[in-house]
């Protein structure tokens, strides 16, 4: 049969030029001059996106040879793997990858011979008989493509011309895509899904392709509406790009999104065109339909762009199947699920869940490979798709993907994905997320917005996103879906070329890693790496030294000074009191949140003029600073919420009062575990009407953020404070409070357990406490967990434990020793 055929029109156009079908078919024929090979012979292309590309397969098909087609992308080591793999008689390549077409045959010791697009020029003398182009036999292989995978090497895919025409035909026989379309080919055509969807198939159906020649949002947009194109194929970071910049200008117009709202309600299509004229015309104007394929696309993205009037079609399917196994119809589009199959294939769910396909669509096999092709298609035919999936009706919905299954060691099976959406949808904080195990618990592995969270002033990125995201997500989900750890990465996670995650490669971020101090990848045992150039200035002599000798880690120019040095927030505040005391330097916290590495630190300041003079960290200076913070007033709403809540603590809660002979009349701080919300409730019900006017609780703002609860805080001592943005000022507070002879009353843990166990103290108090002079007393609760734990609204009826213990004086103690001897204390009481 014909394949393609000169139809006297545009077949194909890039970088604005126009080449027809008759054209392509003269290309084509004199590229198959220059192969002498036998039938089924594999002959390589080795090209970005161009029409010699599409060109070159139909000239190997002329030849009756296998295109072989690669990954554009790939190094001289993994040409040289391909080139041995299938051993190849020719290599088609473009000028910019010949280089490393060469370097690969000579690593393989290759006899293969390199055609070079640019050095094929049509001769005057070269004759053409028929302008067709025959297609493959039905059952010979066509195409093989080298699987970049989510795991392991590539293996060759050998896809026969029956297997491509399944899925051509399938397209046809709905006229989902017809002569008069015009389609953008914006993905790289190694892949099976431009290779059937942007090539094969438009030039059977006549079609007309625009090859975009830089991937951008702007050149995309202007290719739309000059070539008016009809039909747009991507994949879900495609979309996830165009969805983000629409819906972000929605967002910020209040009236937009009124309108929004209402159209996602009343979903009627026609209306929600004219509604979006400008969004429509932002896409040229004339788009039919959007392909999404290559990966599952957020079903938030597909309702949004159905709500601005677009059609969106989401497929499913695999390199072994050509692509594809199932799509939705323009007019039976099922969110949450891929479609129903496609004619002429089977589908089915096996016991386990895993997605099996059989039919016209299946792969040959994987070449060189008769076990692994043995593994995927079983005796009865059925390939094993490796994904876990159910039927809806007729459309089949994608579970997750077989081999990425968490299975704890307690048999619980989790879908990573499933979290990861989950704790997506409730942040803009973060880029890209990945969940797995590690350990035998799950770790979050999370690569942020930078400029988001530079922007909005986040000094201590690891904190902000611990506890205002991964902890709201870990609030409501069971124990054995909770987050336990976070690693925070610079760089965007692994990923193949079509956006899906190479999830088998996380391990290697974690392996030899110590989880939450989130250090950075470090280079290996004898890995060769040129030596680190570090500067000689004073400034970095120092800061360095400084770095090293207060926190035991390696300080290079580039390192993060969070993420690959392990500095929290209270380690800044130190580090910033250390270039004010050292350099003279004043830094603001809102201006270090910009600061992220060691080099930038010591350009500050260079640039802000800083003499060393050698001093050393003053905290008595910085405490001794005068600050705008306005006290509290006197505390009678708070005193009045104590006594309305004591036969409440009496009865209801049982509580028992234990160590009242060690409260303090003060200056004192006291230091105690952090249960439940009940703790400072409860712990107002150990002091006199006297030391409650004399002792005073932080909070944080957020919390207090309505006129009712900031009135609360104003008269129920109460000091409010932002100690992710400004935790010196929250110092400072503390100091004021203290040398006026008042109490405090700390949580060093930071936050209220979400286990019931006592987690590590920050040394905050403890720095407090020997700068100023002032005994620490610990208390302990023991029970508040079991009644109201965190993000329960309600308290559970049971008993309460509160005890105070003896004073610790600062005198003849270090700050650890003060967190030590504090934390130790508490722990031992809960562990009686």
């Amino acid at each position: 049969m014909d394949f393609i055929f000169d139809r006297n029109k545009t077949a194909v156009i890039f970088k604005e030029k126009e080449y027809t079908y008759r054209d392509l078919i003269e290309k084509a024929k004199l590229y198959g001059s220059k192969l002498t090979i036998d039938k089924g012979d594999f002959v390589v292309i080795f090209s970005e996106n161009r029409p010699e590309f599409m060109a070159g397969i139909l000239g190997i098909w002329e030849k009756k040879g296998v295109s072989v087609n690669i990954d554009s992308s790939y190094d001289p080591e993994q040409v040289a793997y391909v080139l041995r793999d299938c051993n190849p008689k020719y290599m088609f390549v473009s000028e910019k990858n010949y280089k490393r077409a060469q370097e690969g045959k000579a690593l393989a010791n290759s006899s293969v011979i390199l055609l070079k697009f640019e050095d094929i020029l049509m001769d005057e003398d070269f004759k053409i008989d028929e302008y067709t182009i025959k297609a493959p036999e039905k059952d010979e292989v066509a195409v093989m493509l080298y699987t970049s995978g989510t795991t392991g090497n590539p293996k060759g895919v050998m896809l026969t011309f029956d297997n491509l025409m399944c899925n051509i035909e399938a397209i046809k026989n709905i006229d989902l895509i017809t002569e008069s379309d015009r389609l953008l080919a914006l993905l790289p055509f190694y892949h099976v899904l431009p290779l059937t969807t942007t090539i094969l198939m438009p030039l059977y159906f006549g079609c007309l392709v625009v090859i975009l020649d830089e991937l951008s949002s702007e050149a995309i947009k202007y290719n739309l509406k000059k070539y008016e194109i009809t039909v747009l194929i991507g994949v879900p970071r495609v979309w996830e790009m165009f969805h983000k910049g629409i819906m972000g200008k929605i967002n910020s117009n209040g009236m937009a999104k009124k309108l929004f709202t209402l159209c996602e309600k009343l979903k009627i299509k026609g209306l929600n065109k004219i509604v979006f004229k400008k969004v429509q015309e932002g896409f040229g104007g004339h788009i039919r339909i959007f392909v999404s394929g290559g990966a599952k696309l957020d079903e938030t993205i597909l309702n949004d762009f159905t709500t601005l009037g677009f059609t969106v079609m989401e497929g499913y399917g695999l390199t072994e199947t050509a692509p594809i196994i199932a799509f939705n119809r323009p007019d039976n589009i099922c969110p949450g699920t891929v479609g129903e199959p496609i004619p002429g294939i089977s589908v089915k769910i096996a016991d386990d869940g895993e997605i099996l396909v059989k039919g016209r669509n299946v792969m040959k096999g994987y070449y060189n490979l008769p076990e692994a092709t043995e593994s995927a298609i079983d005796e009865k035919g059925w390939f094993h798709t490796g994904d876990l999936g159910q039927m809806e009706g007729p459309a089949l919905k994608i579970i997750g993907r077989k081999k990425e299954m968490i299975v704890l060691s307690n048999g619980k099976n989790i879908n990573p994905v499933d979290i990861e959406n989950e704790i997506l949808q409730g942040t803009d904080l973060i880029e890209e997320l990945a969940v797995t195990d590690y350990d035998n618990h799950l770790v979050a592995i999370v690569y942020p917005k930078f400029d988001l969270i530079e922007e909005r002033g986040i000094s201590n990125i690891k904190e902000a996103l611990k506890w205002e995201i991964i902890d709201k997500y870990n609030v409501t989900a069971p124990k054995y879906r909770k987050i336990l750890d976070i690693k925070i990465v610079k760089e965007e996670l692994p990923k193949t070329k079509l956006g899906k995650l190479r999830r088998f490669m996380l391990k290697d971020l974690l392996d030899g890693e110590t989880l939450g101090k989130d250090s950075m990848e470090k280079p290996k045992e004898n890995e060769n790496i040129e030596p680190i150039k570090e500067p000689k200035s004073e400034e970095y002599i120092r800061v360095k030294e400084y770095i090293k000798k207060s926190h035991d880690v390696e300080v290079y120019p580039s390192a993060h000074i969070e993420l690959d040095l392990g500095l929290d927030s209270l380690d800044i505040v130190e580090l910033i009191s250390f270039v004010e005391s050292t350099f003279g330097v004043e830094i603001h916290e809102e201006d270090f949140a910009k600061i992220k590495t060691v080099d930038q630190l010591c350009n500050f300041i260079k640039d802000h003029g800083g003499d060393y003079n050698g001093q050393e960290i003053n905290w008595k200076k910085i405490f001794d600073e005068d600050i705008d913070y306005k006290m509290p007033g006197k505390p009678w709403a708070g005193k009045i919420v104590r006594g309305i809540l004591a036969p409440i603590f009496k009865y209801y809660f049982g509580l028992s009062k234990k160590g009242l002979n060690n409260l303090e009349k003060g200056p004192v701080i006291y230091a105690g575990n952090h249960q439940s919300f009940l703790d400072a409730f409860g712990f107002s019900q150990l002091l006199s009407s006297k030391m409650l006017d004399d002792t005073y609780y932080l909070a944080v703002a957020t919390h207090f953020e309505s006129k009712t609860r900031a009135y609360f805080a104003e008269h129920g001592n109460i000091l409010l404070i932002d100690i992710n943005k400004n935790l010196k000022e929250t110092l400072q507070i503390c100091a004021k409070v203290l040398k006026s002879g008042k109490n405090l009353v700390i949580f060093p843990e930071g936050a209220r357990t979400r286990d019931g166990e006592l987690q590590e103290f920050k040394k905050a108090f403890a720095i407090l406490s020997k700068e100023l002079n002032i005994p620490v007393v610990p208390f302990g609760i023991k029970g508040a967990y079991e009644l109201m734990p965190f993000g329960q609204s309600m308290p559970k009826k049971g008993k309460i434990t509160m005890e105070v213990f003896e004073k610790i004086s600062p005198e003849n103690l270090t700050v650890e020793e003060i967190v030590d001897k504090t934390r130790n204390e508490i722990l031992d009481w809960l562990n009686k």
